[in-house]
């Protein structure tokens, strides 16, 4: 059977343990063991891909890798499917056999990427059996493999079953397993069905990947979802996270490829991002919460809702640069719920309510005919002072935030915290409708972010000079000059009167 557990007593333990790039010489790794013998007398000094030390120390069930080419994705996702099998993860404790499979788009791309990503880091003197579905075991690499039997410290044996998904779903089933490891971004059906295949082992999955796709499952079920997801984890990688590629190389290729290839490639950045609204919003945009020192401003922006969520944003100014530093979103409640909610939050982040700029969609200061009080003046009746006088001023406000996600000198002024999960959602799944207008769907944080977007640039663009009574006489007189002087009637339209 595919998953029955081989045990072989008369292998010797005296092989030779797994490397990564000198993989022990890593001073933060949490087990000892003994290092193989180097092939050079004198070895150069390991270099250390911190993104994927990040990737194989994480917990998580499920974990994602968006990288670009040549970044380091697939050997990363290679290792963590040979460690697994053999009980060798110098980061996590595994105690058992583990059974897993490694899942490619086709039976080429398995051959050339991720089956030739195993067969380089496993040493032969773990493997017990090779079972090919074309080609001769003598020599693997020259065909496609069925499933590897590969021995483990635990004194049985574990498989490394490969598959791809020209196989079809069916393909897929029935079978228990530990791990499974996708190279690239598989049908959402073969993905799901792999899923099953972990249910009664608890096992994990994993998946590295350039999102060439576009804005597939991936991006709606796992990229746009992954701040709130539970047991999810997302890495990013970039041909600068590779300390082994080389900076003529790179340069020739950023040179070489447009601009709409690089964001694939080099960054792993999802493509056909044409649609979104805020394209130059990306991870280095995002920070870890933290406490400011010398704030200069502090906003607290609200967007209400009756029927929609009712979202609010706390946001810092230091310097000239603009901080949201926690967010809130939450609908079916009153207003003197959210009210509520709304300053607890406040006094948790520490904040005075007299110091802060509080404002609120100019619409609530209108009265309806369910209610002889307005919204706004509710929000003042339950302790927030809001501030109705904002800018809506749609077209000028989303440019605004662009520019400050990223100006044309790639310098960045609007940065947010990685706990404002409702906010990150709607940014990162921001897109134009028809027209010049943005879809309207998902869309209240980011409107309580253009409120206070625009009161903090108003805030720091200079006041222009008022002028005099005769200063303003001068004006007025001008623009009736002006008026005057292009009328229909003083404009020649009529051939005849030339």
């Amino acid at each position: 059977m595919e998953n029955d557990v081989i045990k072989v007593t008369d292998l010797s333990m005296d092989a030779p343990l797994l490397s990564y790039n000198n993989w022990t010489q890593i001073k933060d790794k949490k087990q000892t063991r003994t290092s193989v013998t180097s092939m050079s007398a004198t070895p150069a000094a390991p270099k250390i891909h911190h993104k994927q030390m990040q990737f194989h120390q994480s917990l998580a069930k499920s974990r994602f890798v968006f990288g670009g080419n040549r970044t380091g994705k697939s050997v990363c996702g290679a290792l963590e499917a040979i460690w697994y099998a053999t009980g060798l993860h110098p980061y996590l404790q595994i105690d058992h056999a583990c059974d897993g499979w490694v899942v490619s788009l086709t039976r080429q791309v398995q051959r050339d990427v991720a089956q030739a990503k195993i067969l380089q880091y496993l040493p032969p003197e773990w493997i017990v059996k090779v079972v090919m579905l074309s080609g001769s075991a003598f020599a693997p690499e020259h065909g496609v493999i069925d499933f590897i039997i590969v021995r483990n410290v635990f004194g049985t044996c574990s498989k490394i079953g490969f598959r791809n998904c020209e196989q079809g779903r069916e393909r897929f089933q029935g079978v228990s397993l530990d791990f499974v490891w996708f190279d690239e971004e598989p049908p959402v059906a073969v993905y799901e069905e792999c899923l099953l295949r972990l249910l009664d082992r608890g096992g994990v999955h994993w998946v590295t990947m350039t999102p060439l796709k576009g804005r597939s499952w991936v991006y709606d079920r796992i990229y746009l979802q992954q701040h709130r997801t539970p047991d999810l984890a997302c890495f990013f990688m970039t041909w600068d996270d590779n300390p082994y590629l080389s900076t003529d190389e790179k340069r020739y290729l950023e040179t070489t490829l447009p601009p709409e290839v690089l964001a694939s490639r080099k960054y792993g950045q999802f493509v056909a991002g044409e649609g979104l609204v805020f394209p130059n919003f990306g991870q280095e945009n995002i920070i870890e919460p933290r406490v400011f020192d010398q704030v200069d401003h502090y906003y607290l922006s609200i967007d209400p809702g009756y029927r929609n969520p009712t979202a609010a944003l706390w946001l810092v100014a230091v310097g000239e640069k603009l901080f949201v530093v926690a967010d809130y979103e939450v609908a079916g409640l009153t207003v003197a719920e959210h009210s509520q909610a709304i300053l607890t939050r406040t006094r948790e982040l520490g904040w005075d309510i007299r110091q802060v700029t509080i404002l609120i969609d100019s619409a609530a200061a209108q009265k309806t005919s369910a209610c002889e009080v307005s919204t706004a003046e509710q929000y003042r009746q339950h302790g927030l002072p809001v501030n109705t006088n904002v800018n809506k001023n749609l077209a000028q406000g989303l440019l605004q935030m662009k520019a400050l996600f990223s100006n044309a000198a790639g310098q960045r002024s609007l940065f947010v915290c990685r706990n404002c999960v409702n906010l990150l959602d709607e940014l990162q799944g921001y897109y134009w409708g028809d027209g010049e207008q943005p879809k309207k769907l998902n869309d209240h944080t980011i409107d309580a972010l253009r409120y206070a977007v625009m009161a903090w640039v108003q805030q720091l663009t200079p006041p222009r000079p008022t002028l005099g009574i005769l200063g303003q006489a001068k004006q007025q007189m001008l623009k009736k000059m002006a008026v005057k002087r292009f009328t229909p009637e003083n404009v020649c339209f009529n051939a005849d009167r030339r």
